[in-house]
C-alpha cells in the first residue's frame, strides 16, 4: 500500500497534514524499528502542503454545552484542551465539563482500531496494528467530511437592569433539524483511521430535564480500505479525571478538596442476567487520609459532599456483525466482549506467550481480563476483568493495574473481534453521563453525617453494602455513621441505571422521546423600588399542544450551598404576548439570580416517552439563560413623607459603630423611604441654603446618599441642619439633622 493509494479524500478537500501534534502513543511494539523513517515522510508531506491545508478541517473544534454534561469536540478525534470556567459555568447548575485532554469516549475521541497482518503506508507488514485517530503517519489525523455543529435554540434576548447580555451561540441555530427528535444539539464529523476505516460520529446532547445528565455518541465505522480487516476491534476508554465541576468551589474547600482519580470502577453487564451494559466509577476512600472520606465531605463547611456523583458510560448498540445494508444491522447484547480497568502503562502483560507480540493488543483482545477475570457467572466467549470494588480490599488501587502514585485508571471496553470486509459497516452507540445524588441532597446528607443524625436511605437492596457489591469493603476506620453516608452514595448506582435505561429507550425509539419546550426568546429582569420585575415572552412554547405554563426560579448569592427555589408558577392558561411578574419578597441590596422556564407535560398516553416519565413535567433549557449578572434590589420607595428616615442622625464621626461599618471618610448621610421623585433641600439652622439633591429614580428607589459636601464643594461643619423634602405635587415635610465632627 502506498500513501497515494491510501488517500481517499474527496477532490478539493485538505490532504494528509503534518502539523505539530501529539503522536498516538498506543501502537504495536513492532512499529518501533521503522520510526526512524517517519521524520523523512513528515518532512516531504509538509513541503507538499500549503499552510492553509495544514490548519483546516482536522484542527476544528466544537463545544457541546447543552444539558449538564459539557464537552469539547475535536474534529480529528484526538485530544484537546477546553475550559469552561468563565462566565456562566461556576455560577450555578451542577455541570461536568470534560476538558478533552485524554483519549476518552465522551465526545467520541480516541477510538483505537486494530487489525492483523496489516501493511502500513511504507510497506511494512504488521502481525497486529493498533492505531488511534492520530499517529506517526497522520500527526493531525484525517477528516473526510467537515465538522458541523447545530443547536435547536439559541440564547434569548436578555436584559438585566437595562444592560443587555450578549452570548455567542455555541452552534448554528436551526430548529428544523430537530423536528420530532429529543436531542437539542448535534455535532457531526467523519474521520479516517490509518487502517482505512472511516468513522462518522454523531454527538447528541439533551436539554430535556429528565435526560440532561448524559450525551450520546453514535459512531458508524465504514471499511473503505479495500482489504478485509481481521481481528478487528474497536477499543474505547473513559473516566472523569480531567474535568471541571461547577459545584464545590465557592467557598473553596481548601485542603479538603478531592482527587477525581480516587475512584472505584465497576462494569455491570458481564454476568448472566445483567440487563444493561454500564461502566461506572464513583468516589473511593483515600487510604492515605485519616477517616472515611468517600464522597469527599468538607468538615469545615458543615460536611457537604463534594463528590457525590457517578461518571458512567453505557453501550446502547453494538453491531453483531458488519453489514452492507443498514436494515441488516442488529445489536449484540454481549458486546463489548472485553472490559477491564487500569492505567494503560501499568497493565500487566505476558508477551512471552502472546502470539501477536503486542502489549496493547494483549489487553484489547481480552488476555488481561482472562488473567484477572470478573467473579461470578459471566457469558462464555466474553472477557471481563476484575472490578476494583469487588477485590475485597478497602484500597481502590488494589488491582493489577492500579497504584496510588499514578492513579489515573480508566474504564476500557473492546468491541469485537470482527472480520471486517471492504465497504461494510459497524455501528457502536454509547451514552456517557454524570448522575447520582443532587447537590442539595449531598449537602443534606453531609450535614447530618457531621452532626451524627444521618439515617440509612430507604429501600436498600443490601442493608450492609446498599447498592455496592456484596463483598464491598469499607475502610477499617469507618464508623457506622460513615457507612450510612457511604450507603447514601451507593444510591447513585440506581440513578446511573435509570439514566442508562432512559438513554437506551431513547435510542431504541429513534430519539423520539419528548423534547424540552423552547425557552423564552426574551427575558428582562429589573430591580425596582417595588421589587424585582421580570418580563418574558415565549410564543413557541405556548404554541405547543402540551404547554403547561411557566416557573421562575430564584436564589440569593452565588455560594454553592444556596440553591434555587421556585418563586412563581403558573399553568397552561398563562398565554400572553408578554408576561410580567414582580418579586417583592426580596431583601434590599441583596444579590439575586433568576431564570424563567417554560413547562410542558408529557401525556400519560405518549408511547414514545420512556414509560416512567409519562405524565411528568419537562422544563425548558436552563443552560440557555446564563445569568452572569445578578440583581441588587434597590431600596423601596413610598409616598408618605413622614416615614422618611435619615441615617445616621445624629451623625458623629467619632462613633465607633460608624467606624466599624467602614465610614472612615468622615462624611456620609443616607436617606431612606423616599418617594420615587422628591427634592431634598438642606439648610443651616440660620436658614442658609447648603445644597439641593434632586432624587428622581427611574426604578422607584427610595434611597439617596449625601456625601456632606455643599453646593460650593466645601465640607459642611458641625451643627444643626434642616432637611426639607418636597414632592412634585407640592407635599412638604421637615426633619432636623445634627452633624458632630
Amino acid at each position: 500500500m502506498t500513501l497515494a493509494a491510501f488517500d481517499r479524500r474527496p477532490a478539493g478537500s485538505p490532504d494528509l497534514h503534518s502539523c505539530a501534534a501529539d503522536i498516538q502513543s498506543r501502537r504495536s511494539s513492532s512499529d518501533i524499528p521503522r520510526l526512524a523513517m517517519i521524520p523523512v515522510i513528515i518532512l516531504l508531506l509538509t513541503a507538499a502542503l500549503p499552510l492553509s491545508a495544514q490548519t483546516s478541517w482536522e484542527l476544528e473544534r466544537a463545544t457541546v454545552k447543552t444539558g449538564r454534561v459539557w464537552l469539547g469536540v475535536t474534529a480529528n478525534g484526538a485530544k484537546g484542551s477546553f475550559l469552561y470556567s468563565a462566565g456562566f459555568f461556576p455560577n450555578d447548575w451542577d455541570i461536568l465539563g470534560i476538558r478533552g485532554q485524554e483519549y476518552d469516549v465522551w465526545a467520541g475521541a480516541g477510538f483505537t482500531l486494530t487489525a492483523a497482518d496489516w501493511t502500513d503506508p511504507i510497506d511494512t507488514l504488521h502481525r497486529i496494528a493498533v492505531y488511534g485517530p492520530v499517529n506517526e503517519f497522520m500527526p493531525v489525523g484525517k477528516v473526510t467530511e467537515q465538522m458541523t455543529n447545530h443547536i435547536r435554540c439559541g440564547f434569548p434576548t436578555q436584559l438585566v437592569d437595562f444592560e443587555p447580555l450578549s452570548f455567542e451561540d455555541f452552534g448554528t441555530v436551526d430548529p428544523t433539524l430537530f423536528s420530532g427528535r429529543s436531542y437539542d444539539q448535534i455535532v457531526e464529523v467523519t474521520t479516517e483511521n490509518i487502517l482505512g476505516v472511516q468513522i462518522h460520529r454523531r454527538i447528541m446532547a439533551f436539554s430535556q430535564s429528565l435526560s440532561n445528565d448524559h450525551v450520546v455518541v453514535d459512531a458508524e465505522f465504514h471499511n473503505v480500505s479495500g482489504d478485509t480487516l481481521k481481528h478487528f476491534y474497536i477499543n474505547v476508554a473513559s473516566n472523569g479525571y480531567n474535568s471541571f465541576r461547577s459545584y464545590g468551589s465557592n467557598p473553596s474547600p481548601g485542603t479538603e478538596n478531592f482527587n477525581p482519580a480516587t475512584t472505584w470502577q465497576h462494569y455491570y453487564g458481564g454476568r448472566v442476567g445483567d440487563s444493561l451494559r454500564v461502566f461506572y466509577e464513583y468516589s473511593a476512600d483515600d487510604p492515605d487520609r485519616a477517616g472515611d472520606d468517600m464522597g469527599a465531605p468538607v468538615s469545615a463547611q458543615d460536611g457537604r459532599l463534594l463528590n457525590p456523583k457517578f461518571i458512567w458510560y453505557s453501550t446502547l448498540h453494538a453491531s453483531a456483525s458488519p453489514y452492507a445494508d443498514p436494515s441488516a444491522d442488529s445489536d449484540d447484547p454481549l458486546q463489548p466482549k472485553v472490559t477491564y480497568i487500569g492505567k494503560d502503562n501499568l497493565i500487566p502483560t505476558n508477551e512471552a506467550n502472546d502470539e501477536f507480540g503486542s502489549s496493547n493488543f494483549y489487553a484489547i483482545r481480552g488476555a488481561y481480563s482472562a488473567d484477572y477475570p470478573m467473579t461470578g457467572n459471566t457469558h462464555p466467549g466474553t472477557f471481563h476483568g476484575l472490578n476494583s470494588d469487588e477485590t475485597g480490599s478497602y484500597d481502590y488501587s488494589a488491582h493489577p493495574a492500579g497504584t496510588r502514585q499514578a492513579n489515573n485508571s480508566k474504564m476500557w471496553s473492546s468491541y469485537g473481534p470482527y472480520t471486517f470486509p471492504p465497504d461494510e459497516k459497524i455501528r457502536i452507540v454509547i451514552a456517557s453521563g454524570f448522575s447520582g445524588l443532587s447537590v442539595q441532597k449531598a449537602k443534606e446528607v453531609g450535614e447530618k453525617w457531621l452532626a451524627g443524625t444521618l439515617d440509612d436511605p430507604p429501600g436498600l437492596p443490601d442493608p450492609h453494602t446498599g447498592w455496592f457489591p456484596p463483598n464491598f469493603a469499607y475502610p477499617p476506620s469507618a464508623r457506622e455513621i460513615d457507612r450510612i453516608k457511604d450507603r447514601w452514595l451507593s444510591t447513585g448506582v440506581d440513578s446511573v441505571m435509570k439514566s442508562a435505561s432512559r438513554a437506551k429507550w431513547n435510542f431504541d425509539t429513534g430519539f423520539t422521546n419528548p423534547a424540552s419546550p423552547p425557552p423564552p426568546d426574551y427575558v428582562e429582569i429589573t430591580g425596582l423600588g417595588t421589587g424585582v420585575e421580570i418580563k418574558w415572552s415565549d410564543a413557541a412554547a405556548e404554541a405547543m399542544d402540551h404547554f403547561a405554563g411557566y416557573r421562575i426560579m430564584r436564589r440569593i448569592s452565588a455560594v454553592d450551598t444556596v440553591f434555587y427555589e421556585e418563586v412563581f408558577d403558573t399553568n397552561e392558561t398563562a398565554l400572553a404576548d408578554t408576561h410580567l411578574y414582580v418579586d417583592n419578597e426580596v431583601l434590599v441590596g441583596a444579590q439575586y439570580y433568576y431564570y424563567v422556564q417554560a413547562k410542558a407535560k408529557i401525556a400519560s398516553s405518549d408511547i414514545s416517552a420512556y414509560p416512567p416519565d409519562r405524565g411528568k413535567i419537562l422544563y425548558s433549557a436552563r443552560e440557555l439563560q446564563p445569568n452572569t449578572l445578578w440583581i441588587n434590589p434597590p431600596h423601596f420607595s413610598q409616598d408618605d413623607l413622614l416615614n422618611i428616615a435619615i441615617v445616621p442622625n445624629p451623625y458623629n464621626i467619632s462613633d465607633p459603630l460608624l467606624q466599624h461599618y467602614g465610614w472612615t471618610d468622615d462624611r456620609g448621610i443616607q436617606f431612606f423611604n423616599l418617594p420615587a421623585k422628591v427634592h431634598i433641600r438642606i439648610y443651616t439652622e440660620n436658614g442658609d441654603h447648603v445644597i439641593t439633591i434632586a432624587h428622581d429614580s427611574p426604578v422607584s428607589s427610595g434611597y439617596e446618599h449625601w456625601n456632606m459636601i455643599s453646593k460650593n464643594q466645601q465640607t459642611v461643619q458641625s451643627g444643626v441642619y434642616i432637611a426639607v423634602f418636597q414632592t412634585p405635587d407640592g407635599q412638604t415635610a421637615y426633619q432636623k439633622l445634627v452633624i458632630v465632627r
